[in-house]
C-alpha cells in the first residue's frame, strides 16, 4: 500500500503543477467535431466465468514469468487499484496472470449476424477458438456494437497505419497485463518450461483462425522461422530476434510438435522467454513470430518457382498495405491510400471475447487520416476530429490549448505517466562514428560527462515539463522492477540518474580542458589535435517543434561552454542506413526508457542491434552465433556487409556483453537482478552513453466523450505508462473492448 500511496500523491502533485502552469502555455482554438451514430447493444448473455491457470509448469500450478514485477521471491505483489493483483497474493519474481474461462455462449456484431444469415460466414461459435481469449481487465464493462473510431498519424507513407498496429495485440503470443506486473496468454493459451528454462512448450489455442477463415497453426510459426528468419536469401527477416537465441548466442531449435503445440529448445537456460513473448505488437514494431503460410507461400521462391525474389512477398505480407493478407488482429485493413488515409474493418474471426461472451471488437471500423505536418495534425486533434489522441503527438505544452478546446471538440484530456527514462529530449553520440578523431573523442567518458553537465536541465524541466517529472542523466524506465525491488535497486537507479545530471557549466569547461578540448580563437573549443570541433545534433526533418526547441536549448548550452554545436535536420529516407554505417555523429530525436524490466529488451543498456548508441557493435551482436559472425573478418569494419565491428577487448561494450550473457542463462531472479545492477555500474563508470533531460513526466492523451472502456489512471496498477514500445500502448488495454455509449 505504501507504493500505491506514493504513486497517487505524486500523480496529484504532477497534475496540480500542470494546472498551475497552464496559464504559461500559448492557447489555440478548436472547432466542433462530429459524433458517431448507429449501432446495437450487445446481449449480456453467456455463462458465468471461472478462473484457470494461464500457465502450468511440470509439477506446478503456474509457470513463473521471471522478470515481471512482483517483488523478490516470497514478497507480496503490489495491489491494483481496480482489484487486479491482490495484496495477499504471493508471487515469485513476477508471475503469470490467471486466465478467465470462456463463457461458452457467444454473441456477435449484428453486421456479422446478417452475414451468417446470408451464408457468407459460419456461426460465431465456429469462428471462435475452443477457448477464446477473455479480456480480463476489471474496468471493462459490456458494450454496444457499432460505430467508427477516428485516428490520425503524421508519420507519412506506410506509417499512417502504425497507430492502428499499436492498438492491436492480436499477433502476440502472450500479453503484458497490469502494467507489466503480470503476463497473460495471447494466441498461446498455456505454456510450460523445464527445470532450467532451456525448453519451453507453448500450446496454441485450438481453433484460432486467420481473418480469411483458414486455421492458424504452429506451421505458421515454423514458416516465419524456417522460411524467413533462417533463410539466408531472405534479407528482410534474416536477423534472428534476440529471444530466438540462447544465452550462449546460439539459435534455438523450433519444433512443431503438432498443429497446436510449439516447442522451443535452447542449449542454455532462457528464463525470460515468456516475458519476451509478451513484448511489442508482433508484426508491428516487434518480431513477426507468425506469418500466414497458406497465403504467403504463393509469393515465396521455395514454394513457387515463378517467384524470383522476395520483394513481392514483403509487400503482400505488410498488413498496413495489403487488404488481402490474412491477420489475427481485431481489425484488418480494408483500404489504404499512401500517406493520406487507411480504413480498417472488424475481423470476423478475431479470437477474443469479453466476460459476457461478446465477440470483439465492438467498434466496426477505424478511419485513419494521414497528415504531412504534425502541427496540422494537432490542430485537427483540438478540433475534435480524432476520437483517441495518442501520446505520440500531445505534449504538456499543448494542455492549455486542449483544455480550451474540450467543450467544442467534445473530448477530455487525461494523463498517464510516460514511464520514460527521457523521451525525445534524449541525445546520444554514435560510439562507432566513422571519422577516427571524433570517434576517439566521443569514446572519452569525460567528454560525454562534460557535455551532460553543461545541459541546463532545471530550465528545460520548467519550460517544457512545468516542473513535473525528474531530472535525469538518462536511464531505463523509472518503473523498471530492478529500480523498485529494494533499497539496493533504488540506489542503483539514483547512481545512474544522477551520474552527470547537475548543471555545472564551469565544471564542464574544466573537464574539457583536462582532455585537451581547449578554447581557441573566439573561445571556440577545438579537437585535442587542434582540429575543428563541431557537434551535430541530428534529427528528423519532419520532427515536431518541441524536439527542435529542446535541441536548440542543448546547442545553446554547449555553445556557452565553447562547443560549436549546430542542429542538422535530415530526411528520414536513408537516415537509418547512414546511422548503421557509422556515418552520422549523433541522434537527437529519440527517447530512452523501455521496460517493464531491463532484460526483456536491454538494447539501451547493452548494444545488441544497430539503431542505438553503438550501431556497428550492435550489428556485430546480432550475428553472434551465426555463420555471418566469421565472415569478412579481414575487411575494414565500415566496409563489411553490413558494417559491423567487434567490441574492444576489456572495453565497456565487451564488459556489457559478458554480463548480459550471464543474465540470459541465470534462472534465479535475484541473481539476474544483481547482474543488472552490474550493468548499471558499467554505465556509471564509462557513461553516460545517452544524455537525457527529464524522466517520467505525465503524458496527456485525448479521449472523445462517449468512448467507453478506456481506462482511467486509477484503474491501472502503476497508473499506466505510455512510452516504452515493448509495453505497447494502447494495445495492452485491449481497444477491441472500447465502445460508444451514445450510439443511436
Amino acid at each position: 500500500m505504501e507504493d500505491k500511496k506514493k504513486l497517487s500523491r505524486r500523480d496529484f502533485l504532477r497534475l496540480s503543477a500542470i494546472g498551475a502552469a497552464s496559464a504559461m502555455v500559448v492557447a489555440c482554438g478548436g472547432q466542433a467535431g462530429t459524433q458517431q451514430a448507429g449501432g446495437t447493444a450487445a446481449p449480456a448473455g453467456g455463462a458465468g466465468t471461472g478462473a484457470t491457470t494461464a500457465a502450468g509448469g511440470a509439477g506446478t500450478s503456474a509457470t513463473t514469468a521471471a522478470g515481471t514485477l512482483g517483488g523478490a521471491p516470497g514478497t507480496p505483489a503490489p495491489s491494483e487499484a481496480a482489484g487486479g493483483i491482490g495484496a495477499t497474493q504471493m508471487t515469485g519474481a513476477g508471475g503469470t496472470a490467471e486466465a478467465l474461462k470462456a463463457p461458452g455462449k457467444y454473441q456477435e456484431s449484428p453486421l456479422l449476424t446478417d452475414m451468417v444469415k446470408a451464408g457468407k460466414l459460419p456461426p460465431v461459435e465456429q469462428r471462435l477458438p475452443k477457448n477464446p481469449y477473455v479480456v480480463p481487465h476489471k474496468w471493462v464493462q459490456p458494450g454496444k456494437y457499432g460505430g467508427d473510431m477516428k485516428f490520425s498519424n503524421s508519420w507519412g507513407g506506410n506509417g499512417v497505419s502504425n497507430i492502428v498496429l499499436e492498438t492491436m495485440y492480436g499477433h502476440s503470443p502472450m500479453r503484458w497485463l497490469k502494467d507489466g506486473l503480470e503476463i497473460g496468454p495471447g494466441w498461446v493459451e498455456t505454456w510450460e518450461k523445464n527445470a532450467d528454462a532451456s525448453q519451453w512448450t507453448f500450446h496454441i489455442r485450438e481453433g484460432i483462425k486467420w481473418s480469411d477463415g483458414q486455421p492458424f497453426t504452429s506451421d505458421d510459426v515454423m514458416y516465419w522461422w524456417n522460411d524467413m528468419v533462417l533463410n539466408k536469401d531472405y534479407t528482410a527477416e534474416a536477423v534472428p530476434p534476440d529471444e530466438g537465441k540462447s544465452g550462449k548466442g546460439t539459435l534455438a531449435q523450433f519444433k512443431a510438435v503438432d498443429a497446436n503445440t510449439l516447442q522451443i529448445i535452447f542449449d542454455a537456460p532462457s528464463p525470460l522467454m515468456a516475458d519476451r513473448m509478451a513484448m511489442w505488437v508482433n508484426a508491428g514494431n516487434g518480431p513477426r513470430w507468425v506469418a500466414p503460410k497458406h497465403y504467403l507461400k504463393q509469393f515465396h521462391p521455395k514454394y513457387n518457382s515463378s517467384a524470383k525474389d522476395y520483394k513481392n512477398h514483403d509487400q503482400k505480407m505488410d498488413m498496413r498495405l495489403n487488404p488481402d493478407v490474412p491477420v489475427l488482429t481485431g481489425w484488418k485493413l480494408k483500404e489504404y491510400k499512401e500517406g493520406t488515409a487507411s480504413v480498417w474493418e472488424r475481423n470476423p474471426y478475431y479470437w477474443a471475447v469479453d466476460k459476457q461472451g461478446n465477440q470483439l471488437p465492438y467498434i466496426d471500423t477505424i478511419h485513419v487520416t494521414g497528415y504531412q505536418d504534425k502541427e496540422v495534425e494537432k490542430v485537427n486533434y483540438l478540433a475534435g476530429k480524432v476520437d483517441f489522441g495518442h501520446h505520440w503527438l500531445m505534449k504538456l505544452t499543448d494542455v492549455q490549448a486542449a483544455k480550451q478546446a474540450e467543450a467544442n471538440g467534445k473530448f477530455k484530456i487525461r494523463y498517464r505517466d510516460s514511464g520514460s527514462g527521457s523521451r525525445s529530449t534524449a541525445f546520444f553520440f554514435s560510439y562507432d562514428y566513422q571519422p577516427e578523431a571524433m570517434r576517439k573523442l566521443i569514446r572519452e567518458p569525460k567528454f560525454r560527462q562534460a557535455m551532460s553537465i553543461a545541459i541546463n536541465r532545471p530550465q528545460i524541466q520548467k519550460d517544457f515539463y512545468f516542473n513535473t517529472g525528474e531530472q535525469t542523466t538518462g536511464t531505463m524506465s523509472p518503473k523498471a522492477i530492478e529500480y523498485n525491488i529494494n533499497d539496493t535497486g533504488k540506489a542503483a537507479y539514483k547512481s545512474w540518474r544522477d551520474l552527470a545530471v547537475k548543471y555545472d557549466p564551469e565544471g564542464a569547461k574544466k573537464m574539457l580542458d583536462e582532455i585537451g578540448v581547449k578554447a581557441g580563437a573566439g573561445g571556440v573549443r577545438t579537437m585535442p589535435d587542434g582540429g575543428k570541433l563541431t557537434v551535430e545534433l541530428i534529427y528528423d526533418s519532419a520532427t515536431d517543434k518541441g524536439v527542435i526547441a529542446t535541441n536548440e536549448r542543448l546547442a545553446a548550452d554547449w555553445k556557452a561552454i565553447g562547443i560549436d554545436a549546430k542542429l542538422v535536420p535530415v530526411p528520414s529516407s536513408g537516415r537509418g542506413d547512414k546511422w548503421r554505417a557509422g556515418q552520422l555523429m549523433s541522434n537527437a530525436d529519440w527517447g530512452i526508457g523501455d521496460g517493464p524490466n531491463h532484460l526483456v529488451y536491454p538494447q539501451w543498456v547493452v548494444p545488441l542491434e544497430q539503431t542505438r548508441w553503438a550501431p556497428l557493435e550492435g550489428t556485430w551482436a546480432t550475428f553472434r552465433g551465426t555463420p555471418k559472425e566469421k565472415e569478412e573478418t579481414d575487411v575494414d569494419p565500415y566496409k563489411r556487409h553490413p558494417p559491423r565491428a567487434n567490441a574492444d577487448p576489456g572495453g565497456p561494450v565487451d564488459k556489457l556483453w559478458k554480463i548480459y550473457d550471464q543474465t540470459k542463462v541465470e534462472p534465479d531472479f535475484m541473481k539476474r537482478t544483481q547482474l543488472v545492477w552490474e550493468l548499471i555500474k558499467i554505465h556509471v563508470q564509462y557513461g553516460p552513453f545517452v544524455q537525457g533531460t527529464v524522466a517520467n513526466y505525465p503524458n496527456p492523451i485525448m479521449v472523445k466523450n462517449g468512448l467507453m472502456n478506456v481506462p482511467q489512471p486509477e484503474d491501472l496498477a502503476l497508473h499506466g505508462f505510455t512510452d516504452p514500445w515493448i509495453h505497447p500502448t494502447p494495445a495492452v488495454y485491449d481497444p477491441e473492448s472500447w465502445f460508444w455509449n451514445n450510439l443511436a
